[in-house]
């Protein structure tokens, strides 16, 4: 970290609750909530991991509305700044942003001009790419933190658009650019480069914002505020948290956490296989998969016999409209249409749900998403298996006991 970045982050630290250090969490990290964790985090959500904070959260929770409240919405950091543990926003007057690269100058930009220029509204998915990591474990173990398949959530932010941003102050990217290196004030992993890393910008351009709200109100601490580039349709790790910098070059990044982290196979590999990523055998997390998730019933939880309503949601990157959710009760022998409800936004997430009666016994629910491109689920989600477990969006399966 270079001293001109250790002596910014000094004078904007985030204010919020008490900072916890990862030391304080070893010996109660069996008994803390994620209330306690993160101040202002419902204390129901699943704790994965205290330091940094992950947080997971209950399907059924995320059936109750089309948007997610704050205090419902998973938690997913690498590491964070000091004091970042609360859904609190940051309470800094000097946060900049600076832009850098080959660019015809460079300028830095403050969180107080952002919020008086013109700005853009997305409702999205926000969605990790280790969501359903646990999954991919079951065909052969992945590494990281074992997801289930609660981290994701339907969230609204609202920003400026990066054309905008560099319209507005007269930037002009050199014709070589090909590549935005994003990076945030979060510390960096021991003995690991900061964090960061490279978008496309032919698709950033127009697409992504710098985000200063989220739901209504500036964006919370720990979900990586006062500034975070938030770019709708990719998996959440692209969308940068505490942004500090972007930088406009010609090559995309070698940054440890973007390659080997944060990256897929370009061709199928059997589950097992160990596998060096490179730039060029592998791509970074961007487009989500269509996806469909079973939010209730929910497996392990007892369903009364007789008439039950099925519940769930169904996601893409945005570029085509889900056309169809299909359920089956029959491990896949026949399939009927769910009942859909879109979001008012081409990247909000689509409610789902289907009236059935249930036997006492054991009951199988399957769901499948199709969009306008005909892209769906497959029904080994396996295929897709990679060593870090990244973009699960096989069939979802669920079993039930039915009493």
């Amino acid at each position: 970290m270079s001293q001109t970045r250790r002596q910014f982050l000094a004078a904007s630290s985030l204010a919020a609750a008490a900072s916890v250090s990862p030391g304080a969490f070893a010996s109660r990290k069996q008994e803390q909530t994620a209330a306690e964790l993160v101040t202002g985090k419902d204390g129901r959500m699943i704790v994965l991991k205290p330091y940094p904070a992950v947080l997971e959260t209950p399907l059924p929770l995320l059936s109750e509305q089309m948007l997610t409240p704050d205090a419902l919405l998973f938690v997913r950091n690498n590491s964070q700044p000091q004091k970042a543990a609360t859904m609190q926003p940051v309470q800094t007057a000097d946060w900049k942003v600076q832009l850098s690269g080959l660019l015809n100058r460079s300028i830095s930009i403050s969180l107080q001009q952002l919020r008086e220029m013109e700005m853009t509204e997305y409702e999205m998915v926000l969605q990790c790419s280790g969501n359903g990591r646990s999954l991919f474990s079951k065909a052969a173990q992945t590494s990281g933190t074992q997801w289930g398949k609660g981290g994701m959530g339907n969230v609204r932010f609202r920003g400026v658009r990066l054309s905008t941003l560099l319209e507005k102050n007269g930037i002009e990217p050199a014709a070589a650019v090909r590549w935005v290196h994003a990076s945030g004030a979060d510390d960096p992993l021991p003995e690991k480069e900061d964090f960061l890393h490279s978008l496309p910008f032919s698709e950033v351009i127009h697409r992504s914002i710098l985000a200063v709200d989220m739901n209504g109100g500036p964006i919370p601490a720990i979900h990586g505020g006062p500034v975070r580039l938030i770019t709708p349709g990719v998996y959440a790790t692209m969308n940068v948290k505490w942004l500090t910098q972007l930088s406009f070059l010609a090559e995309e990044s070698t940054n440890y956490n973007h390659v080997p982290r944060y990256r897929v196979p370009r061709q199928p590999i059997a589950p097992g296989t160990e596998y060096e990523f490179t730039l060029e055998n592998s791509s970074f997390n961007w487009n989500m998969k269509t996806k469909s998730v079973l939010l209730t019933p929910t497996e392990g939880t007892p369903v009364k016999a007789g008439r039950t309503t099925i519940k769930g949601v169904a996601f893409n990157d945005g570029t085509a409209k889900l056309t169809s959710v299909y359920v089956s009760l029959d491990q896949g022998q026949s399939w009927s249409a769910a009942k859909l409800t879109h979001s008012d936004s081409r990247y909000g997430w689509t409610q789902f749900q289907l009236d059935a009666t249930f036997a006492a016994g054991q009951q199988h629910i399957w769901s499948r998403a199709v969009d306008e491109f005909g892209r769906t689920q497959p029904l080994n989600g396996s295929v897709a298996w990679n060593p870090r477990g990244y973009e699960w969006n096989g069939i979802d399966q669920i079993v039930v006991d039915v009493v």
